[in-house]
């Protein structure tokens, strides 16, 4: 009998030969479908576990979650039992703060660590900035249009924007959340778009403070975006830090 898709995890195919577990956190208004075809361009060694977060995608009825201490709370009892192989956390944009909020919870509890972060497409997030979360529908649809991932066709359907601008909206509080500058002990390589206005290089570099152990960073060719533009070199550099952080592990 086929098994409905866990809410957390749809795309998630169960790998018992895997020796090692990618979770994927989504950019702001992204979901897993994000990363449902990433699997192909994997070793088999790798199994890719895409997060699917309340209000999207299939979720779409569900309360979207506003604060990263909630969604941890949520998150953390579903994710636990797929903890029992090596994991990475990679996060996009949004997703960083997520992926790094866990990480940190997990080195306060002496919990078992990732071993190594993928960090991708904006800066850290112990540096202060505007809120974005409680801008005018006007003003909020503008920036969404700069940051050019939005398909444009969305922006003419008014009931469909009125029904994902909640889960947006949520989106980018947990985008602005400024956390703690505590650093984790596992190694963070920083990903970032050559042209990307929202994740300038620099910004990028400063990924270094937030871990005691390697830091690394990689450019690559487009704006925030890049992960569509420059797809495969994106995914020939994971599968470099992969083997890297776990060289017995990938084959």
């Amino acid at each position: 009998m086929n098994r409905s898709p866990h809410p957390w995890f749809p795309f998630r195919q169960p790998n018992p030969q895997a020796r090692l577990r990618l979770f994927c956190f989504p950019y702001a208004g992204g979901g897993a479908s994000v990363y449902s075809n990433w699997s192909a361009a994997l070793p088999s060694s790798i199994e890719l576990v895409a997060v699917q977060l309340p209000g999207r995608e299939r979720r779409i009825l569900e309360k979207p979650i506003r604060t990263i201490p909630s969604m941890l709370d949520a998150l953390e009892p579903e994710l636990e039992p797929l903890l029992d192989k090596p994991f990475v956390l990679l996060g996009y944009s949004m997703g960083t703060r997520i992926a790094l909020a866990l990480a940190q919870r997990r080195h306060e509890r002496c919990a078992k660590m990732p071993l190594g972060l993928v960090m991708a497409a904006t800066g850290v997030p112990h540096r202060q900035r505007l809120s974005r979360e409680n801008l005018s529908e006007a003003d909020f649809i503008a920036l969404l249009r700069a940051y050019e991932g939005t398909p444009p066709e969305l922006f003419a359907h008014k009931e469909l924007m009125d029904m994902v601008l909640p889960s947006l909206r949520a989106d980018f509080a947990i985008a602005d959340t400024v956390l703690p500058p505590t650093p984790v002990g596992c190694p963070i390589v920083a990903y970032g778009g050559l042209d990307d206005p929202h994740a300038p290089l620099d910004d990028l570099e400063r990924w270094s403070e937030l871990t005691t152990s390697d830091f690394r960073s990689r450019h690559f060719p487009g704006k925030h975006f890049f992960l569509r533009t420059a797809r495969e070199a994106m995914l020939a550099a994971l599968r470099e830090d992969l083997t890297r952080w776990a060289p017995d592990l990938v084959a």
